[in-house]
């Protein structure tokens, strides 16, 4: 076996728990064993029927409200969608079925990326084409999709019965009934097809894959047995604790989700919102639980949007994906819990300046060990805005399809870091797996009456390497450093701007001069620290939203360091003034220490075995 191939093997021995290997060794056992029995042995459909519970149709609505709210931009689209035409990812296609009959066919098996095909499965459109257009023309899509018999049973279509995309669809269906009555044509499928998903959803769990997906699954499974009289579709009481048990574990103290992607943080909340409806009109004691987790989600959300109104593109986040902020916490605002105590800060540090410079730096680990899907090479990573607009950037991502792009915008080079040689932080490969992988090794920070300052390590290239952050009120001093490589090495260190922003390199090549077309007194200056080497503007891409890429240019520090056994540093200081006055620190880098002295006299020493404070 070829040595990369056993590490990823070991990797996933390592990291995986035993649960996940059985639940996927299930999984594939009961998948090919369903390929070769008779339909009716693997599933029976319309054995039941659906309906509200009473008062349920207008306490659903509350919900149906909310989620339209939720993504406002999906309303542009109502027309087109009508008309047959779908965007998803940024990729447009024509899935009209030319047929004899008054309502227009759907193609719900085109050739598409996977995750295009399960946005048009998910049917999160439907509310939007209801409330822009009409229900008539929500009810004709469901319809299709009733009519369709890969649809007959969950054995003939995995996209259409996949446990995400029900889970995804179910809360949609329901919004739109609890709005619109279906038409009496299809009521009865309808509300038959409705429990045959409830029911194929709780035998079909994503128990093997966990986090977003299985809260997914748990939370449509318990707005599905509040607000539904299932009949025979009903089960027992095992939902809401093991909702609450995963939410123990997947919402970390910090408030923030375990896969630490802001935009699946948002996702979850809205999870946790529409469970923590269904609990106010079960009138469930679980309710407290729920409006705890709610509060210190909606505290860490809070706490980590930028001046600009967003979220920061850290590992699988896209703007297209992430609902609109302030409806989001208009809603958790009425779910919350003073009593509520999360700490954001536990990964992250920050500083701030009245007219919107923020600096981001995300000191924890790359995600979760477990699940690395949505992870990125972004150990140590800092983002920022500047007047309050995106400046300082993560790549983004461009699509989950394996590919270039894919690795590309996971990949160490993509993300605002230290990068030794042509390493990566992490061996990342396929779309979502990751093998050998980086880990924090610790974290300091702290104040004096000059500045503040935050430091911290790794050890993603076999060696420790770390950054220290200066503020000084005016300008942040980047440091990056690293001992103990073996062997020579050239060392980068990488700022991606916001492609708005426009750089000229000066003619020494130590000075990069930013500004902002839009708004002229938007300029700031960065600088190169080093003992030897230059800056360079290089070209890059970035992608905030699936399916699109514009391209930004980056500045690059590139140090050649050392010999066997070898030290280094290099840095940036980016003031937030046209001309710096602030002078440029001197850093020394010896014995196992790293010394700062600051222009303005302030001199810090730290240890780079463990970040503590040295004389």
């Amino acid at each position: 076996m070829a040595p990369r191939r056993l590490s990823r093997l070991a990797a996933l021995l390592r990291y995986h728990r035993p649960g996940q290997f059985a639940w996927r060794l299930y999984r594939s056992a009961q998948r090919h064993l369903r390929r070769r029995l008779p339909e009716r042995l693997v599933f029976q459909v319309g054995r039941s029927q659906a309906g509200w519970k009473p008062g349920a149709q207008a306490a659903f609505l509350a919900i149906a409200t909310r989620r339209l709210q939720l993504w406002p931009e999906r309303s542009v689209d109502a027309a087109d969608i009508a008309a047959g035409q779908f965007r998803f990812l940024n990729q447009i296609r024509d899935l009209r079925i030319h047929t004899s009959g008054d309502d227009p066919q759907i193609d719900w098996n085109p050739e598409a990326p996977r995750l295009w095909r399960f946005h048009l499965q998910c049917q999160e459109y439907l509310t939007d084409l209801a409330d822009q257009q009409n229900a008539d023309a929500a009810y004709k899509i469901v319809r299709s999709w009733l009519a369709q018999p890969r649809h007959l049973s969950p054995t003939r279509d995995p996209d259409a019965w996949h446990p995400f995309c029900i889970s995804r669809r179910l809360p949609v269906w329901l919004s739109l009934a609890a709005a619109h009555d279906p038409p009496a044509e299809i009521s009865e499928q309808f509300w038959r097809c409705v429990a045959d998903q409830v029911l194929w959803l709780r035998r079909n769990c994503e128990w093997d894959l966990g986090g977003n997906h299985l809260l997914e699954n748990l939370s449509a499974l318990y707005l599905a047995e509040s607000y539904l009289d299932l009949g025979a579709a009903a089960g027992g009481t095992w939902v809401q604790p093991r909702l609450l048990a995963e939410l123990d574990e997947q919402i970390l103290p910090s408030g923030e989700h375990y896969e630490r992607a802001p935009t699946y943080h948002a996702l979850m909340m809205v999870c946790v919102l529409q469970c923590a409806e269904a609990a106010r009109f079960a009138q469930s004691s679980v309710l407290d639980s729920l409006r705890i987790v709610i509060s210190q989600m909606f505290q860490f959300a809070q706490w980590i949007r930028q001046p600009d109104g967003h979220f920061p593109l850290l590992a699988d986040s896209a703007r297209g994906e992430t609902p609109d902020l302030d409806k989001l916490f208009e809603w958790a605002e009425t779910f919350w819990e003073p009593d509520a105590r999360g700490n954001p800060t536990v990964d992250y540090w920050a500083t701030q300046t009245d007219r919107g410079d923020r600096l981001l730096f995300d000191v924890g680990p790359l995600g979760c060990d477990h699940l690395p899907a949505h992870a990125h090479a972004d150990l140590l990573q800092i983002t920022a805005t500047l007047g309050g607009r995106d400046a300082i950037v993560d790549s983004g991502n461009f699509e989950y399809e394996p590919g270039e792009l894919r690795q590309r915008c996971r990949g160490t080079s993509a993300h605002n870091v230290l990068q030794l040689g042509s390493r990566e932080q992490c061996d990342i490969w396929s779309s979502f797996r990751m093998g050998r992988r980086g880990k924090p090794l610790w974290k300091r920070h702290g104040t004096t009456d000059r500045y503040s300052w935050c430091a911290a390590a790794h050890d993603g290239f076999d060696s420790p390497v770390g950054r220290v952050i200066f503020w000084s009120g005016s300008a942040w001093t980047v440091i990056d450093w690293f001992q103990g490589y073996p062997g020579k090495v050239t060392a980068a260190s990488r700022l991606h701007w916001h492609p708005d922003w426009r750089l000229t390199l000066g003619r020494d090549r130590s000075v990069v001069s930013v500004f902002h077309p839009d708004a002229p007194e938007l300029i700031y200056t960065v600088k190169r620290l080093g003992e030897a080497g230059a800056l360079s503007i290089e070209d890059s891409l970035y992608c905030p939203d699936f399916g699109q890429q514009i391209a930004n240019r980056v500045i690059v520090n590139v140090q050649r360091c050392g010999s066997d056994g070898s030290a280094g540093w290099l840095g940036f200081h980016l003031s937030l003034q046209a001309q710096s006055t602030s002078p440029i620190p001197h850093v020394h880098l010896d014995g196992g220490c790293l010394n700062v002295t600051l222009g303005d006299g302030g001199k810090i020493s730290l240890s780079v075995e463990d970040g503590r404070p040295v004389g």
